[in-house]
């Protein structure tokens, strides 16, 4: 069972995306706080060991006006993550001639996730993604709310 990404071991799970979890654990921390009608996201300068080296990848990335993205776990993970979010949201602007829905960029990105649990020749990604949805003034009368969203390496 350890020869193949998608085969389970005894105990039920995938090791890969065990591991990819790990990785995405010992990451850089990035805290989300929502309250009334603000997002709050931190994240500290200092890297959480003296082995890693920041290497000056931005941590908070704004998709759209109303979705700004972070990552923890591989930096290298992280900008690919965040690249195709950004893919994503300018072919649906210019598909469509307006900004993406958050509910369908994070259907986007947790494929996108999934598939790499299971893509031969791959492994997952060892990053998550935090991503707030802050809407517009005009989205609040709507009932449109602020949300955090988080993507792990397993799609979820």
């Amino acid at each position: 069972h350890s020869f193949s990404l998608t085969t389970f071991d005894p105990s039920g799970k995938l090791n890969q995306v065990e591991r990819s979890s790990d990785a995405s654990a010992k990451g850089t921390p990035v805290i989300a706080i929502l309250r009334h009608d603000t997002i709050l996201m931190a994240s500290p300068q200092v890297c959480p060991s003296a082995f890693i080296e920041d290497d000056g990848t931005a941590r908070f990335v704004r998709i759209t006006p109303d979705i700004i993205v972070s990552h923890s776990g591989l930096s290298a993970d992280g900008r690919v993550l965040v690249q195709i979010a950004q893919r994503v949201a300018v072919q649906h602007k210019y598909t469509f001639d307006e900004n993406i829905q958050i509910d369908i960029l994070l259907e986007e990105i947790s494929l996108l996730f999934q598939e790499y649990t299971i893509k031969a020749a791959a492994r997952p990604f060892g990053c998550t993604l935090i991503v707030a949805h802050l809407p517009s003034i005009g989205d609040h009368d709507l009932g449109v709310k602020p949300a955090i969203y988080q993507v792990d390496p397993s799609g979820a």
